[in-house]
């Protein structure tokens, strides 16, 4: 019996920062960030906004439009890197303002037998959460449990971080029988304890990591090769293909689906793993000679650095081919769209690609039910996991509501000034406050008050 991802509901905050304020403020050019990177607007939390407001809008949408009963539901687990207490679950403050809402018509104990959880490992956490109920949904065709990643993607301000910035939030309907995808149990996983970025206990509270981009790259890009290769083993052991089949696993994947700490993140890093595929497909030879390719060979050049230059300078060589253009429009640019819109979601951000994509298939009509869609999942830390889910039958009809760039066509624009307020805490109240929007109304100041947060409308 299939399980998977029934239904999925996005969360934007209201404001958002266009990119070249940020560019002209910080003396960088814009087509750097905007045409290397991909970046073009950065959601931006308002005052009274946070991980637990946005993880309850996310799920108050899934719940009002499946007409679920919160009684039913079995759990709520939430995967995020932005915490709000060192001890009781940011998950715990979302389902509290969910009890405020249901209460009413479904009574105050409503959520009383919910099991609540955060599950935190930097930017896979919610893929970690996914796991893990996809595990507790299969034991059982009753069981019915909501999978969310909230997070503030914040990092110092003038730092290279910066402009990835971003924040969101995506709930995920885990059932039997799902209408969206339905997922294999079966998942490639890699994992290597690094400092490629953390949050280290300080003196002071601070929300920005300790980070070194150029090795959280490296990071990222070794972890995927490992847990694609395991994703591979465990997959013919499992007998979802044989050994001979799907050398290429992108060429297995209809979409490719990607963590993405900025929009273009994804086609710079799987370069070197299409060359890879290439040559286990037996079609690299052809390639060289058609594209003229010279490629480095590393036990000819002593100087690591002087290797590692060639080796981008000729990776790159091979991103501007018509052949792998070709391949990033059809299995990763739909992922982009939403991403360059946001800037980074952390745990969100790999399912906000996914809401990207699939919206993006509707509306160009594409026929996807019975085709699959690869994950590459990824945290700092460091760990990847690689999994796949076969597209259902009813997902179009999903898919066209979730109107993600419907909602984020609908933000407002702010400066730069009200941005670094913003950021730095310094401002006093929400910059807009819409209706019927959960907010932070204040948090205790002293006994055994201190530091508690109470939320509203």
């Amino acid at each position: 019996m299939a399980f998977g991802i029934d239904d999925m509901a996005f969360y934007a905050p209201k404001l958002y920062l266009d990119i070249q304020t940020l560019a002209e403020k910080r003396d960088i050019p814009y087509e750097k960030l905007s045409q290397g990177l991909g970046l073009h607007k950065m959601a931006v939390c308002d005052a009274h906004e946070d991980a637990a407001t946005m993880a309850a809008e996310a799920i108050a949408e899934l719940i009002d439009r499946n007409k679920l009963d919160p009684r039913k539901i079995g759990r709520i687990y939430l995967g995020t890197e932005s915490a709000l207490d060192m001890a009781k679950p940011t998950g715990t403050y979302a389902v509290e303002m969910l009890a405020q809402r249901y209460t009413a018509q479904y009574g105050k104990d409503c959520f009383r037998h919910c099991d609540v959880l955060d599950m935190t490992f930097a930017c896979i956490g919610a893929t970690d959460a996914l796991h893990n109920t996809l595990d507790w949904v299969a034991a059982d065709k009753h069981r019915i449990g909501i999978v969310v990643a909230s997070d503030i993607a914040k990092y110092e301000l003038q730092s290279t971080g910066e402009y990835t910035q971003g924040a969101g939030a995506v709930a995920m309907l885990v059932t039997h029988n799902p209408r969206l995808l339905a997922i294999r149990p079966v998942f490639g996983i890699a994992m290597e304890s690094v400092h490629d970025f953390y949050k280290p206990r300080r003196e002071r509270f601070c929300e920005t990591p300790v980070f070194d981009g150029q090795y959280s790259n490296q990071c990222y890009q070794n972890r995927m090769t490992e847990a694609l290769a395991d994703f591979r083993k465990k997959a013919i052991s499992a007998k979802l293909f044989k050994e001979h089949q799907y050398t290429a696993l992108s060429d297995r994947w209809a979409r490719m689906i990607f963590h993405l700490p900025y929009a273009f993140h994804a086609k710079r890093m799987f370069v070197e793993e299409f060359v890879a595929e290439r040559k286990r497909k037996g079609a690299w030879e052809n390639d060289t000679e058609r594209f003229h390719f010279r490629e480095p060979d590393q036990s000819a050049v002593s100087d690591a650095k002087v290797f590692a230059k060639a080796q981008a300078a000729f990776l790159k060589s091979v991103s501007e081919t018509a052949l792998y253009r070709r391949f990033v429009k059809e299995k990763l640019e739909k992922a982009q769209r939403a991403s360059q819109e946001t800037g980074n979601l952390y745990t969100a951000s790999i399912f906000l690609a996914l809401m990207s994509t699939l919206e993006c298939d509707v509306q160009e009509q594409n026929k996807l039910a019975g085709k699959r869609l690869g994950f590459v999942a990824y945290g700092s830390g460091s760990k990847s996991k690689v999994f796949e889910a076969v597209v259902q039958k009813d997902w179009a009809q999903v898919a066209s509501r979730f109107k993600i760039f419907e909602k984020l066509n609908c933000r407002r624009a702010i400066d730069y000034d009200q941005y670094e307020l913003l950021h730095t805490g310094a401002q006093n109240g929400p910059v807009f406050k819409e209706e019927n929007r959960w907010g932070l109304q204040r948090i205790g100041q002293e006994g055994v008050t201190l530091g508690a947060r109470y939320y509203g409308v």
